[in-house]
């Protein structure tokens, strides 16, 4: 699965620092550029460490022969993290991929101390010295699933597990149920927190209580396999929310997009190879070059539904549809965002406030 094994890493002898004139590291011609990425959790075939594979993945693929590719998996522990970049860094890997927020703190604080070698974090909030960052609008992906829930749901009452109450879960949960009002004004989102990123047992037990409550389209933050087949045993529609489990429940999904972070790796590394690498903000949805990929459709879903769903992200990708333009009124029925006016990235990225309709609260 890598090129470099984790023994190889802890077993290798530490490589000299190669500078050029303008203080870049230099990769030359006949030398391949050594490319680190650390992943917090286990490797499996889905969810969030999936998605970062198949990034690295892409980039071995893209340069066969120009990179060599060092990834370590499960490495939860933060001194552990701090550690191996470090050890990296040491052994001649002149891009360093961080691949989740927990991570992102160390990084701040590695990247000025390590500067033979250049850092990226997925999930980063603000690039900083000698550390870029890069995360998806996966509100622009919820809002065009909660089309297809508006358009689908016969309770009027969607379903929301809630991961953790982070701005990023807030506001896809927020884009998601503006996407269903929509088409259907009469839809409301159930909200329920489970405070985990991967936890069957309070998944499934978070659908249950969700369909107990009426909801017939499950989505969620996290999203797994667990939420959609709990979903399918209940009898009730799912959502692909970061992740297409159409394998796991087939027609019972109705519709999902995927995380695609491919761009950011092989711009990074093309940055690096060219040694004009600069430390920046990567903020993207769907489209080219984008971190969003709209994904698979059941057949259950109307062709009429399907071309909605087409003419939206058009428009998205387009720039005349943004999912937080007003008039939006959060729960106490404040106006929050004026007719016509748009949210700011900045308010969407610290977005702590619920959309009218959303029946659950964030905990304090």
């Amino acid at each position: 699965m890598t090129d470099q094994t984790r023994r190889r890493l802890l077993g290798g002898i530490a490589a000299a620092s190669l500078w050029s004139g303008m203080g870049f590291p230099i990769v030359h011609a006949k030398e391949k550029l050594k490319v680190g990425i650390i992943h917090m959790g286990a490797i499996s075939n889905t969810g969030w460490e999936y998605y970062q594979a198949e990034a690295w993945r892409a980039l071995q693929a893209k340069y066969p022969n120009k990179v060599e590719v060092t990834v370590l998996e499960n490495v939860a522990d933060i001194q552990s993290v701090e550690r191996q970049f470090r050890q990296l860094a040491v052994q001649g890997h002149k891009l360093l991929f961080g691949t989740t927020f927990s991570q992102y703190a160390s990084l701040r604080k590695l990247a000025p101390q390590l500067p033979q070698s250049h850092f990226e974090c997925c999930a980063g909030i603000e690039a900083g010295k000698n550390l870029g960052v890069f995360e998806a609008r996966h509100y622009e992906g919820a809002y065009l699933t909660g089309i297809a829930a508006g358009r689908m749901t016969k309770s009027n009452v969607l379903g929301w597990v809630g991961a953790f109450p982070v701005p990023q879960v807030i506001y896809s949960l927020n884009a998601f149920l503006l996407g269903a009002q929509s088409v259907n004004p009469d839809a409301v989102l159930k909200l329920v927190w489970v405070n985990a990123w991967v936890d069957p047992a309070k998944e499934r037990d978070a659908v249950s209580t969700l369909v107990s409550q009426g909801a017939d389209v499950i989505s969620g933050s996290p999203n797994t396999p667990v939420q959609s087949e709990a979903a399918r045993s209940a009898g009730v529609w799912s959502i692909g929310n970061t992740g297409d489990f159409s394998e796991f429940v087939q027609e019972t999904q109705l519709a999902s997009f995927e995380l695609d972070w491919s761009p950011a790796h092989i711009e990074a590394t093309q940055a690096v190879l060219d040694g004009n690498w600069e430390p920046v903000g990567r903020w993207r949805g769907i489209g080219d070059g984008g971190f969003i990929r709209m994904a698979t459709r059941s057949p259950a879903l109307p062709a009429s539904v399907g071309k909605e769903l087409d003419a939206a992200e058009a428009a998205i990708v387009a720039g005349d549809l943004k999912p937080f333009t007003g008039p939006i009124k959060d729960q106490s029925g404040k106006m929050r965002v004026t007719e016509g006016a748009e949210l700011s990235d900045g308010d969407i990225n610290s977005m702590t406030w619920l959309v009218e309709g959303v029946q659950g609260r964030v905990p304090s």
